[in-house]
């Protein structure tokens, strides 16, 4: 299988990364956005009297033409050097949970993309300021221990208009594009600045000087003496000054410690032992999972792509605001990803979750009211799907995504929303911050009536539908499949994760010492209501209760991980209190991953339903934790290595992404996507120590 499939290399919390990988693509910095700019990227090397060997990131092919002779200043022509592109076939890469590794003959590049636990603003400022520092490593290598003639390597993008040398005095030696990003190394021996119209010629080639300042296309060589080693270190740096996004004025936080793009990549290279260190951490934990090499990828691959959207801003009062931005859409915050990424928070930063949460309760939440059978009646507590969109915040209580009068896409999500902001918040505050939780115990209340009001029949499923789509109805997360989960009324996957708000109430109203018992109520109404459903003809319960589509779904689980996470053993366990409840899903889920169901034909991955081949890997990630975890279902090899050639080759130009064709992988939308982190659940660690989420 190539290995020639697109990543994001990003530090935490910049919204900016470093993208390189697909063959042919380009890459280079992006910022405030997850797509690659498709920039030619120069990774190049020459030993001996080789040939220049150039690594195949760029953009365009390699274009000589008339720079391949030029006069020097004695009116000499000389000749460029001999070229060769590296053919994606020789080329070994190894993406590990925080690196990405290319080595070709004596040449190695590595990209360090380190992470780990980050506690909440104001507890230490030393380790926030290396956290988000916004910058991340390249490392190059080239060994010349064979040779007695000096050899020398190269890293450049096109796109650049300085060299640091100028505005640093020489305490930087690298490249820049005005003020927003750079290529920075510290001075040493054989450290040079390259810019030029032709690098491979500066760099390799006889003419003189290396740094012509019309050129766009830069950055750091090294030369390697004979006999020798050489290892180049590299800061990839980006800073976006000021206020950064409207609707509510912040700026990055990163902005607190340091002036300017200089001081940011001065600091990554002084401090670059911390960070080799930790991403050594993170690879060799990784290693030691004891997961399979398939997941291992998976979990790397995913990893990579959710820092790319994450950004930690500062209010103008000092008060921090995180967002995880929706890949390529860049919608901020929605909350159909809070409650999935969720895990991996709980994992690093568990305060980030509560942060968000927070800024739902204080700008995005609403009342409204519920339209039941042409009838109005009171609703309650409610949540927008998103809080704006590309650094745009939305108006309070409105999201950039709803769409009145609707009853597909962009329709509204007004119940599923609710039923994430109350497994998020009990699973953070439970987890992570009881002291947060007993202050929501009245808004948790209010979420539980809201729920009440929305189930006008009273049989534990959504029957009621939010008014604000007015003569619309309301859509699920699963938007762009088809009615086996795209609609929300009476639909079993919301349905379930109905059930599962309930029993996550229930307990975390009873921990706070307030009445749960509404909520355990109504859970075992909800239950028995999915649960006479199932059908003993098919094997399974159909995906809308109420009928309109007889869909065998995988997500029907999915939100068995809430209260199975929590500990509530009883609650997923198949003698306890939901007993046939819980004995009924398993007996669903066994009949929907047999052949032909809800295993593709082609590929043998995962469809989340039997009647679409548009699957979301997030989705399946959670799904199979549930099905192992909880049902004890045995993980399948052949399923992991198709999900493994989805990214790789059939995604392979667009990195990590969520919806994709089930029969080969192709990219059917949410490219470049931070939800696939659903897979930090494969690990045995879910929650970090408690933290509060404010300091």
């Amino acid at each position: 299988m190539p290995d020639t499939y697109l990543s994001h290399h990003a530090p935490w919390g910049a919204y900016a990364s470093f993208v390189l990988g697909a063959t042919g693509k380009g890459g280079g910095f992006a910022l405030s956005d997850v797509h690659s700019p498709n920039r030619s990227v120069y990774v190049a090397y020459r030993t001996k009297s080789q040939p220049v060997r150039v690594l195949p990131f760029l953009s365009a092919p390699l274009g000589m033409g008339e720079l391949a002779y030029q006069a020097d200043a004695d009116g000499q022509q000389r000749a460029a050097p001999a070229v060769q592109m590296v053919p994606e076939e020789e080329l070994q890469r190894q993406l590990r949970w925080a690196t990405d590794e290319w080595r070709h003959g004596p040449f190695q590049l590595r990209l360090l993309s380190p992470f780990g636990d980050v506690a909440p603003p104001g507890v230490n400022d030393d380790a926030m300021k290396l956290a988000v520092c916004p910058a991340i490593l390249a490392e190059l290598e080239l060994d010349n221990r064979d040779s007695d003639e000096d050899a020398e390597v190269l890293f450049a993008i096109e796109g650049v208009n300085r060299p640091l040398s100028d505005a640093t005095g020489g305490q930087l030696l690298g490249i820049a594009a005005g003020r927003e990003w750079a290529i920075a190394a510290l001075p040493g021996e054989g450290v040079e600045e390259v810019q030029d119209f032709d690098v491979i010629g500066a760099t390799f080639g006889e003419r003189r000087p290396r740094v012509r300042r019309l050129g766009n296309t830069g950055g750091v060589m090294l030369t390697v003496p004979a006999g020798q080693t050489g290892r180049l270190v590299l800061a990839l740096g980006t800073y976006q000054a000021g206020s950064v996004t409207s609707g509510l004025d912040t700026s990055f936080y990163y902005t607190r410690y340091f002036g300017k793009l200089e001081e940011a990549l001065t600091f990554a290279l002084q401090n670059a032992g911390h960070y080799q260190q930790l991403a050594a951490e993170r690879d060799a934990e990784l290693l030691a999972s004891g997961l399979s090499d398939d997941r291992k990828f998976l979990l790397a691959h995913a990893a990579h792509g959710y820092l790319a959207s994450t950004q930690l801003l500062v209010r103008p009062d000092g008060r921090p605001l995180w967002v995880v931005n929706e890949g390529e859409y860049r919608m901020i915050n929605t909350l159909d990803l809070t409650v999935d990424q969720l895990f991996w928070e709980l994992r690093y930063h568990p305060w980030t979750t509560g942060n968000v949460l927070d800024l739902f309760s204080e700008r995005y939440s609403f009342t409204d009211e519920v339209k039941y059978r042409r009838e109005r009646h009171p609703g309650g507590l409610s949540f927008t799907h998103d809080m704006g969109v590309a650094n745009v915040f939305a108006p309070a209580g409105t999201s950039s995504y709803e769409t009145e009068n609707l009853d597909g896409c962009f329709s509204h999500m007004t119940f599923e929303e609710l039923t994430n902001w109350v497994l998020t918040s009990t699973t953070y505050g439970l987890l992570a911050d009881r002291s947060w939780l007993r202050d929501q115990a009245p808004q948790l209340e209010a979420g539980l009536d809201s729920l009440l009001a929305r189930d006008v029949d009273g049989d534990g499923v959504m029957d009621a539908d939010s008014a604000r789509t007015e003569n619309g109805a309301e859509i699920t997360t699963y938007d762009s499949l088809d009615a086996s989960l795209g609609q929300a009324r009476a639909n079993l996957y919301l349905a379930v994760k109905t059930w599962a708000s309930f029993v996550c109430l229930d307990h975390a109203l009873t921990t706070l010492g307030r009445d749960g018992s509404r909520a355990a109520e109504r859970a075992g109404r909800a239950a028995q209501t999915i649960t006479s459903a199932f059908d003993q003809q098919r094997g399974y319960i159909p995906a809308l209760l109420e009928g309109g589509s007889d869909a065998c779904i995988i997500p029907a689980i999915e939100a068995l991980a809430y209260p199975h996470l929590l500990g509530l053993a009883d609650a997923v366990n198949e003698q306890g209190p939901y007993g046939t409840f819980v004995r009924t899903l398993r007996t669903h889920l066994m009949t929907a991953l047999q052949p032909g169901v809800c295993l593709d034909a082609t590929s043998g991955g995962w469809k989340l339903s039997s009647t679409s081949s548009n699957t979301w890997l997030s989705k399946i990630f959670l799904c199979q934790f549930v099905a192992e975890d909880v049902f004890g279902v045995p993980g399948d090899a052949a399923c992991d290595a198709a999900h493994v050639r989805w990214q790789q080759v059939g995604s392979a130009a667009h990195g990590p992404t969520d919806q994709v064709h089930s029969s080969d992988g192709r990219d059917l939308g949410s490219r470049l996507y931070p939800r696939l982190v659903t897979n930090v659940l494969w690990l045995p660690r879910v929650v970090a120590a408690a933290q509060p989420s404010r300091a």
